[in-house]
């Protein structure tokens, strides 16, 4: 690296006045400052006039060889005084020769690259200045009037004097010298009204920033008092010197030969200067504002907490804490176990022993305030009345006679027993059959609070379990949650869409269920958050479900399944007259005497628009005809009553959405009408069978079927082949043709063991050539030696065959105890047959065919023993 100083030079004014420089104390205190600490100076300071001052010593302008010394932060102006640092020992050894040799003069000037982004100077690396077009063109005279050691190099203060020019290099080594010509300025009128107006402008933007109690208002007193304010030159190059410009900015001041441009240059410059200490002003002032309303309220609220202390109004927060816990814990009484009072006693000891600022206090004192909160031991007493329980069961609800008989047996064995637990009732029914209604009727025959969450999607174990309570929003979960809020030990809590359960990475929540519901576990049911023991085994748990196939089988296995099937025409249109309407009326602000409905409206909402399992698509629609009524109302209408029956019906509701589930009211051949059950309730499942056009023999089926109803088809085709070969041997029919089968509405999907019989008879009919008879369903599985197995639902599909104006129905032999359990009201009007195998299915599907095809001379196929 070449012989080249490391050099800086900075912009700050000194502080105090300088009269005299040399002989004044105030730069005397300067260079004695700096000595000591071992020359840190890093200020500029205005030389002033005065006899005996360094302004004197000013040399005449001349041309010569100088050397150059580049300047990295800011250009200096004639006038100053600044201290520079040199830090390579081959320049501070050129810079003694020198000022052992007498040579005192230098030239000043600022490095090009300063205040572009690509540059920063760092102290500790050289830079090599050997070409001098790094420099701009003018600069300042500096005569080094000190040299100082310091620990790491040298510092040099030069006394700024008149501008200069450098016009080539001379050498560069070991300092890079310049030629250098003194720049003569035009003579200018000072006394020109313009010049004055300037010169009167620089002084009053230094007033305004001597009055902005800048941080540089020693320096401007410094200026004010040193500086000839007659003298315009000085008010130019020492006012753009105090200033924080942009280096180039200043540069451009520095090279600016003409007077008057200078002076504007220069007030421009501390115009801005005044604006960006109003706006640091500005700022400061809100933030002092800020921090002191924020410090002024602090200050008030602690005066105010030591007073009303010391007057007994109120204690400190931490006490005052302790003592709330303490009365919680008085009235839960004998009730709280053991080893909950040892968990207070050890968070009430960490509690005292922490500060409110520290991060485990909010810990401590959420977990505090669930400890104190849970109802230990607290129970409310059960009502164990039958002949009350069936009154308010028959008042919530109509129908469900056997579930109803159901719920008073277990009331009744609590009874018996003393207290109602241990047992999980899972009620499982489609939508809309009130299976939430009949949990509060429950809680409200036991006299017991209630509570009901959803486990519907529900992923994460830590919604059943509680989360830890290391984590940052912890909370317990459900069922304390329940507690807390019914401040009971033995609430009834519904569990509702159990069948619904998600599983994701936080867990299988299905699986922390069995611990909350299983009557072994829950005695000591121990919550992640509280980390103690809390006995559920009061509580009476009711989950409900509309399937119960996506229920794990562990959880199943501790409930007690209570089906809830839809309801029947004559139900709906009881609950609607007794509970729906009167609902709705009372929720419309209508009176009785303002609207009536006749009975068969009723009716006919349910069996043309609502015809889902429950009623809550009926419920809505008498809401939206008891609204249309409450807008007529309101716009005028002069009647005294208004009347809906089944003429003026459609103007409520519109056109029927359903006229029949029938699709064809005669049957073709290959057409067979099923039963089939689904979550909704019961519905008919028609089976269609065709010969295609292909000439080779086949069997398709199509209809979204699952599963096991695919496996029922093949079945089913098998048996038809056996039975028509043995029925009519010369029938040829499967042997040749491509049958397809169809259930219409293949966009549901459709699985389950009960439309074999159905299959059968719809192919067999095509085979034949004959109609299934009239009005005539079925519902069962087949086996492949023709045995009609049982089916479930039988309630759902006798309801759906009313429905559909069906009036007689196959059933399996095996399932006449089910119909047997089926109230009057709805048999009524059903022709039932029972089969134990195909023949006998055949005769009453058939009753017409010839009797060539019948097997008179063959044993019937054995039925199952």
């Amino acid at each position: 690296m070449s012989s080249v100083a490391l050099l800086r030079s900075t912009s700050l004014c000194r502080t105090g006045p300088a009269r005299g420089l040399l002989s004044s104390p105030v730069l005397r205190r300067f260079i004695e400052d700096d000595e000591e600490n071992g020359s840190r100076a890093t200020d500029i300071i205005p030389a002033s006039p005065g006899k005996g001052g360094l302004s004197d010593r000013k040399p005449k302008p001349k041309s010569g060889s100088f050397p150059a010394v580049p300047l990295f932060r800011r250009p200096l102006f004639p006038g100053v005084i600044a201290p520079i640092v040199v830090q390579d020992s081959a320049s501070c050894e050129a810079f003694v020769k020198m000022q052992e040799s007498g040579i005192r003069e230098a030239g000043l000037f600022l490095h090009k690259a300063v205040g572009k982004q690509s540059f920063a100077l760092n102290e500790t690396q050289g830079i090599s200045f050997n070409n001098a077009s790094q420099l701009h063109r003018v600069g300042v005279l500096g005569e080094m009037i000190r040299l100082a050691p310091r620990q790491k190099g040298m510092e040099l203060t030069f006394l700024c004097h008149h501008r200069i020019k450098w016009k080539s290099v001379a050498s560069k080594s070991p300092l890079l010298v310049l030629r250098m010509d003194p720049i003569i300025e035009a003579q200018t009128d000072i006394h020109a009204m313009s010049v004055r107006a300037l010169s009167l402008g620089v002084v009053e933007t230094l007033k305004e920033l001597l009055q902005s109690g800048a941080f540089y208002k020693e320096q401007l007193e410094l200026l004010l008092e040193s500086v000839d304010m007659n003298n315009p030159y000085q008010l130019a190059d020492l006012g753009a010197c105090l200033t924080t410009a942009d280096p180039q900015k200043l540069q451009e001041v520095l090279e600016e030969m003409d007077l008057e441009l200078r002076m504007s240059k220069t007030l421009n410059l501390l115009k801005a200067e005044l604006e960006t200490i109003k706006v640091q002003r500005k700022i400061n002032k809100q933030i002092e504002d800020s921090i002191s309303k924020t410090q002024r309220r602090f200050f008030l609220m602690e005066q105010l907490k030591h007073v009303k202390k010391e007057l007994g109004i109120e204690k400190d927060e931490k006490e005052a804490l302790i003592s709330k816990f303490a009365e919680r814990r008085i009235k839960n009484g004998n009730g709280i176990p053991d080893y909950v009072k040892k968990a207070y006693k050890e968070e009430i000891q960490k509690l005292r022993s922490l500060e409110p600022t520290a991060s485990e206090y909010s810990v401590t004192r959420n977990y505090l305030e669930w400890l104190t909160q849970l109802p230990w031991g607290m129970y409310t007493k059960d009502r164990l009345e039958i002949n009350r329980a069936e009154k308010i069961l028959d008042q919530d609800h109509y129908g469900l006679k056997d579930i109803k008989e159901r719920i008073l047996e277990f009331i009744a064995v609590g009874g018996l027993r003393g207290q109602v637990h241990g047992k999980i009732l899972l009620l499982s029914g489609p939508p809309g059959v009130g299976k939430t209604s009949i949990g509060k009727s429950i809680a409200r025959a036991l006299n017991r609070k209630f509570f009901r969450f959803s486990v519907g999607g529900m992923s994460d174990v830590a919604e059943i379990k509680g989360h830890r309570r290391t984590y940052v929003g912890a909370m317990p979960g459900k069922c304390l949650q329940a507690l807390k809020t019914l401040q009971t030990s033995n609430p009834v809590i519904m569990i509702d869409e159990i069948d619904k359960l998600g599983r994701g990475w936080q867990g299988d929540p299905a699986s922390a269920l069995l611990e909350v519901l299983d009557p072994e576990q829950n005695g000591s049911f121990v919550d992640l958050y509280l980390d103690l023991p809390v006995d559920l085994s009061k509580v009476l748990f009711i989950c409900t479900a509309n399937v119960t196939d996506t229920i794990p089988e562990p959880l199943l296995d501790r409930m007690e399944n209570i089906r809830l099937p839809g309801y029947v025409l004559e139900e709906k249109v009881a609950i609607a007259k007794k509970y729906l309407y009167p609902q709705a009326l009372k929720e419309s602000g209508l009176s009785k005497k303002q609207v009536t409905i006749r009975e068969p409206v009723f009716k006919a909402l349910a069996q043309n628009y609502c015809r889902e399992a429950g009623v809550r698509n009926l419920r809505s629609t008498v809401e939206k005809v008891l609204r249309k009524i409450a807008l007529q109302v309101q716009k005028g209408d002069k009647r005294k009553a208004i009347t809906v029956n089944s003429a003026n019906l459609q103007t409520y509701v519109g056109k029927p959405k359903f006229q029949s589930e029938r699709l064809f009211e005669v049957a073709p051949p290959g057409v067979s009408t099923g039963l089939a059950w689904t979550s909704m309730g019961g519905a008919t499942l028609y089976i269609e069978s065709i010969k295609t056009d292909s000439t080779k023999p086949g069997f398709r089926t199509t209809g979204q079927m699952g599963d096991v109803m695919k496996e029922s088809s093949e079945i089913s085709f098998s048996y038809a082949k056996s039975d028509l070969l043995r029925r009519s041997p010369s029938n040829e029919f499967f042997e040749k043709a491509n049958l397809h089968m169809h259930i219409p509405e293949g966009a549901t999907p459709k699985d389950g063991p009960s439309a074999g019989v159905t299959m059968v008879t719809s192919m067999l009919s095509l085979a034949l050539g004959e109609r299934v008879s009239d009005n005539l369903a079925m519902t069962g599985e087949l086996t492949l030696t023709g045995v009609v197995l049982p089916v479930g639902g039988i309630r759902e599909k006798i309801t759906a065959a009313k429905r559909s104006g069906v009036t007689k129905v196959i059933l399996p032999k095996l399932n006449e105890k089910d119909w047997d359990e089926l109230p009057d009201f709805i048999r009524e009007g059903i022709s039932v047959h029972f089969c134990e195998n195909y023949d006998q299915v055949f005769d009453l599907a058939f009753p017409n065919i010839s009797s060539e095809y019948r097997k008179k001379d063959q044993q019937p196929i054995a039925a199952s023993a």
